[in-house]
């Protein structure tokens, strides 16, 4: 028998970073030595202090049990003094705050809980594909706003039209921005805020890169007085503390929009392991200095080693002063998918731009979670950016 996927499934647009994963299989069953500069994942340890906790917690019996949907309330409050002492925000605990399994899942249990098909959304381009899949899966219909090379990647809310603002339900923002480590300032939250009180829509912002800039700290949503009646905002301990494998976030925000999302949390899963609650609070309440400054240290030292080095080679690239990517422009104005299939040859694994929507076509992502030397390596095996434009001609 045939089984067919569901129709949601066939909606979702082609998946371009499966077809890498299939060639890197076949570069690597060539014997070729792969650096893997595509993914996002710390290679980083996470703390000693929350591994500790960890193991502490797990040893207790009482913490084998199923924990709330939300969280347990001390990881809850946890959240407060983190949102209150990084960013002045204060939130209630017990309304404002739900824990989640990696913001990736919560932004998806979200777009469940607050979407009806026809529903309209913007999503920034190029994006994360969760916001776009997010959207589609819950039946809505994503329209892109674009994050232009001209404006340093960040959005012009004047180039949207008001028929277009009255028509959505919802706006995804995610700065620092994965793919291209830009910033805004809050001033860009702060029309944003104002337009949603206007026209009467959502704000759904993504910031698991809060504390992954380099120059200065980036700020959140809901510092801007009136964020929290219109918005929502997702956070991750993933790339702040290199806890990716341990999943687990939160998201701070409207009562309602908490109170849906944990709605929708609760007839679809039972919550996160509550040692590692209990280990994440270790995190929030840890000492930045102690358990964010060293891993943010190193990946800012990588990031200048790889652009200096990319730079001597000929490449462009776009420095947003943030993230631990680079976003670098593809020689001659190549297709993405073929630069990056080129470098793949040499066995340099990176992400093309196009897999983040069209705005991202022409640019390439590197992503520095590999140790220094490994770096250098990379750079010894590089083509310039001339002679990669001699093979393209």
């Amino acid at each position: 028998m045939k089984f067919q996927s569901s129709v949601r499934l066939q909606k979702l647009p082609p998946y371009i970073f499966s077809e890498i994963q299939k060639r890197k299989k076949e570069v690597a069953a060539r014997q070729i030595d792969l650096i893997d500069l595509g993914m996002g994942d710390p290679d980083l340890a996470t703390p000693p202090t929350i591994v500790n906790c960890l193991i502490e917690e797990a040893r207790k019996t009482e913490n084998h049990h199923y924990p709330p949907y939300n969280g347990i309330p001390e990881f809850r409050q946890a959240v407060c003094r983190w949102m209150e002492r990084r960013f002045s925000v204060t939130a209630d605990p017990d309304k404002e705050v739900i824990n989640l399994i990696g913001s990736k899942e919560g932004i998806a249990n979200f777009s469940q809980a607050i979407f009806n098909p026809g529903d309209f959304c913007l999503v920034p381009d190029p994006a994360y594909p969760v916001y776009t899949n997010a959207a589609l899966l819950a039946g809505a219909s994503p329209l892109n706003y674009p994050l232009r090379a001209s404006n340093a990647f960040r959005p012009k809310w004047s180039e949207i039209s008001e028929e277009v603002w009255r028509a959505i339900k919802l706006i995804f923002i995610n700065f620092p921005n994965n793919p291209t480590s830009a910033t805004v300032s809050i001033d860009t939250y702060r029309e944003l805020v104002s337009l949603a009180q206007k026209y009467d829509f959502m704000i759904c912002s993504d910031n698991p890169y809060s504390e992954q800039s380099y120059h200065e700290l980036a700020p959140c949503l809901l510092q801007v007085p009136g964020a929290k009646e219109v918005g929502i905002e997702f956070f991750s301990c993933s790339k702040t503390y290199n806890m990716t494998g341990w999943r687990i976030g939160f998201a701070v925000g409207n009562p309602d929009l908490v109170s849906a999302l944990y709605k929708m949390k609760s007839a679809i899963d039972t919550g996160i392991f509550k040692p590692i609650q209990w280990a994440a609070i270790a995190a929030l309440d840890g000492k930045e200095r102690e358990l964010v400054n060293p891993s943010k240290e190193v990946f800012h030292y990588r990031r200048n080693l790889m652009k200096e080095g990319l730079e001597k080679l000929g490449y462009e690239i776009f420095d947003g002063g943030a993230t631990f990517y680079l976003w670098i422009k593809t020689p001659m104005g190549e297709d993405s998918m073929s630069t990056c299939t080129r470098l793949l040859e040499k066995g340099i694994v990176t992400t093309p731009g196009i897999g983040f929507g069209k705005q991202g076509e022409g640019y390439f992502r590197m992503s520095l979670t590999v140790p220094e030397e490994k770096i250098k390596e990379v750079l010894e095996r590089m083509p310039a950016a001339e002679e990669a434009q001699s093979q393209i001609s």
